[in-house]
């Protein structure tokens, strides 16, 4: 044992010097930092004062930002009052003002500012409607007038005994006259282009592209009938061709109710804005359709709606 011992922990002098001078230094390097930090400890700097003029700085700083904002508050609505104009039919603040009026026949379209004020309108009101006019606003009826909504309903009902309206003459244009030559031919409806529609008897280039574009937001024709749907065709046009309109190929283009997005069902000529929006509604509510009957549930859509939009939608 004492031999093994021997064996490992016998140092020559100089190993030994060695282990005692690593020995010193170790001990030095524990003790000096502690006397040091023992003959001069560490101030500790006091913030407590710095720490509360920060947040007396900071509570100030917020109660004049909130005082601005009710500032900046009171100053808009103050503003918004100032900009309204009432007229009868609306409401009043306060007392109301009374003003003279001066009731006479007039024509809407013919006067102006001081005479619809004599007429009880505010000058901001008289300038509107005469700004209206400026930019292509016409009365061609007396029920006219109350459709601008500075007139209203109340208004109207006290000047509609005055109102006098001129008929109101365009300018006839003079267009050569065409001979169309005899056609006895029939078209189907569904597949004729424009050209082929320009060939018939009354119907020019412009009615043509107007019954390609309507067949395609329709989806297509079922019957000839629907010709009448298209905006603008003449009565006398359609009793002339009536016969000549055929569809022998009827390719619908259906709309899947569960699939489309509110822009293509307002698109089609029979749902319009309106029914896309109460069709969304329901899908929401009741989830999506399970046949095409689910439409008549819908309280807008009653039978004859439904007999025309039936063939061109699909449920899948």
């Amino acid at each position: 044992m004492w031999q093994w011992l021997e064996k490992y922990f016998t140092f020559t002098r100089a190993e030994r010097g060695g282990i005692l001078l690593l020995l010193f230094l170790s001990v030095c390097a524990f003790i000096i930092p502690a006397l040091y930090l023992f003959f001069k400890p560490i101030e500790h700097n006091n913030n407590s004062v710095f720490q509360k003029e920060v947040d007396m700085f900071v509570q100030e700083f917020e109660e004049k930002k909130q005082a601005q904002f009710l500032a900046d508050s009171l100053a808009k609505d103050s503003a918004a009052l100032h900009q309204f104009t009432f007229n009868d039919s609306s409401f009043h603040f306060g007392k109301k003002e009374k003003k003279d009026i001066a009731y006479f026949n007039f024509d809407p379209n013919k006067i102006g500012v001081d005479e619809w004020m004599k007429l009880g309108f505010s000058e901001k009101q008289a300038a509107y409607i005469e700004k209206s006019k400026s930019s292509g606003w016409k009365f061609y009826k007396p029920e006219d007038l109350k459709e601008m909504f500075v007139v209203g309903e109340e208004n109207y009902k006290r000047l509609s005994p005055y109102i006098k309206i001129e008929p109101i003459l365009f300018p006839r244009k003079e267009y050569p006259k065409t001979v169309y030559p005899e056609k006895n031919y029939n078209v189907d409806i569904n597949t004729a282009d424009s050209s082929l529609f320009e060939r018939m008897k009354g119907i020019g280039p412009s009615l043509a592209s107007r019954i390609v574009k309507y067949r395609d937001r329709l989806g297509g024709f079922i019957s000839g009938e629907q010709i009448k749907e298209i905006w603008r065709f003449p009565d006398s046009t359609y009793q002339s061709l009536k016969d000549k309109f055929v569809v022998n190929e009827i390719s619908i283009h259906q709309i899947d109710l569960n699939a489309a997005d509110f822009e293509k069902l307002r698109k089609h000529p029979y749902i319009n804005y309106s029914f896309a929006k109460v069709i969304l509604a329901y899908k929401k509510e009741h989830g999506n359709f399970k046949t095409a009957d689910d439409l008549k549930k819908i309280v807008l859509i009653n039978d004859s709606i439904y007999r025309k939009l039936q063939p061109y939608v699909l449920i899948r």
